[in-house]
């Protein structure tokens, strides 16, 4: 088909091409005689040599005209680009994966025990792991929290406790602090230990139902040692006071609610992964009566109760509600009494003894700490008292 139009139009060429030749030439002249004359011999060659070269341009259209309908192969190699792009991407993100972990930062500052440490000012970092414009924000930040009334905060970073416990230290820290109003107990202390990698938020009496244990853990898990694992001590600290800051200024039916949903979240994602305190509760309760059977009534309970207390802080227990629950425990497997068989006192045996106390635990955890106040242009305390609510965290 397109072999006859190039003919036809060879064809059409020639004739046109005759006719104007004829219309040029004169009738009485000599040159325009001779002219016409030849013209069909001349326009013969010509039509033969133009039909050649007709032929031959339409057989390279025709080639150029095919290459141009494969360029849909050639768009869909293109198109093909996004696979290349996305395995491109994949490498990418396989390298980033197998690339080496960020060594965590440590802080060369010396130790310094808790009855040391110069309390004067919203932040206290004596690990230097703070930048200068880290420090404003946190204490701006702080001093916001104080001047709306909703807490008096404060920040201690260390180095280390030396081998403290982080809740022994902040628990110093506070006593010596006295952090919040002696009348409302609106203390709320965080303790980071860089080098330990542990960390500890303290809160007053007066914000455990606003901050109960279970919502400081959560702070700790979701907003702060995300941020503390890739070096971002600031940015972790800045989230959790915020974080802290918005339960704070919330509605409490609101907050209610967001906790009962959370505790729901936790528990069916829990429940498949480690057992909960009140499982170990029970177990301590059972297994505590074998125990004080085969070790004695005293080494038997407290070896029981201090198990229970260390397994359900490990399991992210409240520290105040843990050690209610290990001194019941206690009380009751030293109340029942060990072995000995039914001969000699008869029943008088079970009340000899008197009453024991573990050591440490003649003051309890309750009661302020007196005194204090803000003044001389420090962020003093104000005999606010703590009883052990919080929660901890490592990362």
């Amino acid at each position: 088909m397109n072999n006859s139009k190039a003919i036809l139009s060879a064809l059409l060429f020639t004739l046109s091409v005759s006719g104007v030749s004829m219309s040029h030439a004169a009738p009485g002249d000599d040159v325009g005689t001779a002219v016409a004359t030849d013209s069909p011999s001349n326009l013969q060659n010509r039509s033969v040599e133009d039909l050649v070269a007709i032929a031959k341009a339409g057989e390279s259209n025709e080639a150029i005209n095919d290459a141009v309908l494969n360029n849909d192969a050639i768009n869909g190699a293109v198109l093909g680009n996004d696979a290349i792009n996305q395995s491109a991407a994949n490498d990418e993100a396989t390298a980033s994966a197998q690339a080496p972990a960020q060594p965590p930062v440590t802080s060369s500052a010396q130790s310094i025990d808790a009855d040391k440490l110069i309390l004067n000012e919203p932040v206290v970092d004596q690990a230097n792991i703070l930048n200068p414009q880290e420090k404003q924000r946190l204490e701006a930040q702080l001093r916001n929290i104080y001047q709306q009334g909703l807490a008096q905060a404060a920040v201690v970073i260390v180095p280390t406790t030396n081998g403290l416990p982080i809740f022994d230290y902040a628990l110093q820290v506070a006593e010596k602090w006295q952090l919040g109003d002696k009348d409302i107990d609106d203390g709320l202390l965080i303790v980071v230990a860089v080098n330990d990698r542990d960390m500890y938020i303290l809160t007053g009496y007066g914000l455990e139902g606003v901050l109960p244990d279970a919502a400081v853990n959560r702070i700790i898990r979701e907003d702060i040692t995300p941020l503390f694992k890739q070096n971002n001590y600031g940015a972790g600290i800045l989230a959790g006071v915020d974080a802290l800051k918005a339960r704070l200024t919330a509605d409490p039916e609101v907050l209610a609610r967001a906790d009962a949903q959370a505790a729901e979240r936790s528990a069916v994602q829990g429940s498949d992964e480690l057992p909960s305190p009140i499982f170990l509760f029970i177990m301590a309760m059972i297994f505590g009566s074998f125990i004080t059977n085969i070790l004695g009534r005293v080494f038997g309970s407290i070896i029981t109760a201090g198990g229970f207390f260390a397994g359900s802080l490990a399991l992210g227990g409240g520290f105040f509600m843990t050690l209610i629950m290990a001194i019941f425990i206690w009380m009751f497997l030293i109340s029942r009494g060990g072995g000995g068989g039914k001969g000699g006192g008869g029943k008088g045996g079970r009340r000899g003894g008197g009453m024991i106390f573990l050591p440490g635990m003649g003051g309890g955890s309750g009661g302020g700490f007196g005194g204090g106040g803000f003044g001389g242009g420090g962020f003093g305390g104000g005999g606010g008292g703590f009883g052990g609510g919080g929660a901890g965290g490592s990362w």
